[in-house]
């Protein structure tokens, strides 16, 4: 899964890039608004993590979500306000978060959490086409890892 993260200060991020490339995402960083958009025309992108002041005050939130509308859109705010949160959330934005070190677990928690989703996501669209393919009920198959939930389906 592919993450983007555009900020003016990349260094500062280096721990949770660390960490994201640690956890198998392919990181990219770029310093501007037109970095991110370039990108999004030549890959497919899973997370956009950004300033908040580049994203509110440039309406990318806007333009990515035209582009790529199945981005997860996180917000790091240097300093967090409702104004600044509505703005955000009205751009497209799924998530606002601080931007400081100490939330850098909560936005990897985020991002894994996310990932996992659309794992179990696909692996239940698979399960349902095999399904159909073999004649195989649902609640017969067991999703990677051996469990089943309670009312057949993966278990969370």
């Amino acid at each position: 899964m592919r993450v983007v993260i555009v900020d003016r200060e990349p260094a500062f991020l280096a721990p949770l890039i660390e960490d994201l490339e640690r956890e198998g995402f392919e990181v990219t960083v770029v310093e501007n608004i037109s970095g991110v958009l370039s990108y999004i025309k030549k890959q497919r992108l899973h997370f956009l993590v950004a300033d908040s002041a580049l994203l509110v005050d440039h309406s990318m939130g806007a333009e990515v979500r035209r582009q790529s509308p199945l981005t997860r859109l996180i917000v790091l705010a240097a300093r967090p306000s409702l104004l600044a949160m509505i703005k955000s959330i009205s751009g497209g934005m799924t998530d606002y978060l601080p931007r400081d070190q100490a939330s850098f677990g909560q936005l990897l928690d985020t991002i894994l959490d996310e990932r996992n989703r659309l794992v179990r996501w696909q692996f239940t669209i698979l399960s349902e086409s095999l399904g159909a393919r073999t004649g195989v009920s649902s609640a017969e198959r067991k999703p990677p890892g051996g469990e089943v939930a309670v009312d057949g389906g993966p278990a969370a």
